[in-house]
């Protein structure tokens, strides 16, 4: 199992320093952030001295990390995941995929919320719902996603542990911890990874209205 560890402060610097421990910065020098917070729940592209948010937001805009309750940097390495606690304390635990015994392992898909595309693949793409959620993607080379190809998994690694501790352990198996290891298409075939972002877009500010986005009022 995984070590829990105390944050004394959660913020961009802590974030931007782990860069290391989950993707090769050398090679890859980017990793995505899924952040949970009172008024933002979406994705980010973590460099080792910045964070790029979805263009809807001023260049500036941080969320609250005192506030956040839920944040997993992920890349082909590992993910590191950071909750708050009862406490009201941050707490984080490393989960390294080369220390993964695929045997004790499980893959579960976990749908995300979009049932429509409304940017197109030069920018962030926007997926909407008609009740009005959404959420940003960051952008990816050469990706062309339309509402067929939703709603977009979260790919998620579950390990497998036994209760054998102890004098009342009942040796029965569970769930003792899970990471997030990619984002793929309805099919989960197309694997949406943080190799593949464009950083000089997701830099800038971008309109949405960009003529590449899919149509997604047309008839045929």
């Amino acid at each position: 199992m995984p070590i829990r560890t105390h944050i004394k402060e959660l913020n961009k610097s802590w974030v931007c320093d782990h860069l290391c421990n989950v993707t090769d910065i050398e090679t890859q020098n980017a990793a995505w952030v899924l952040v949970q917070e009172p008024g933002f729940i979406g994705f980010g592209v973590v460099q080792s001295k910045d964070i790029w948010w979805p263009p809807y937001k001023q260049s500036d805009w941080e969320p609250d990390w005192q506030l956040t309750s839920d944040l997993r940097l992920f890349g082909e390495k590992g993910e590191w995941h950071v909750w708050r606690d009862w406490d009201g304390k941050h707490y984080a635990r490393l989960f390294e995929l080369r220390n993964i015994n695929e045997n004790d392992a499980l893959t579960e898909y976990h749908a995300l919320w979009g049932t429509r595309v409304e940017c197109g693949k030069s920018s962030w793409i926007k997926l909407v719902e008609d009740r009005g959620a959404e959420i940003w993607i960051p952008p990816v080379k050469e990706l062309s996603l339309t509402d067929n190809d939703l709603p977009l998994r979260l790919k998620i690694k579950q390990v497998i542990g036994y209760d054998d501790k102890g004098d009342n352990s009942s040796h029965l198996a569970g769930i003792v911890d899970a990471a997030l290891v990619a984002l793929v298409d309805q099919s989960c075939k197309k694997v949406l990874d943080p190799s593949c972002s464009e950083l000089k877009q997701a830099e800038g500010t971008v309109d949405c209205s960009n003529e590449d986005s899919p149509d997604t009022n047309s008839d045929s």
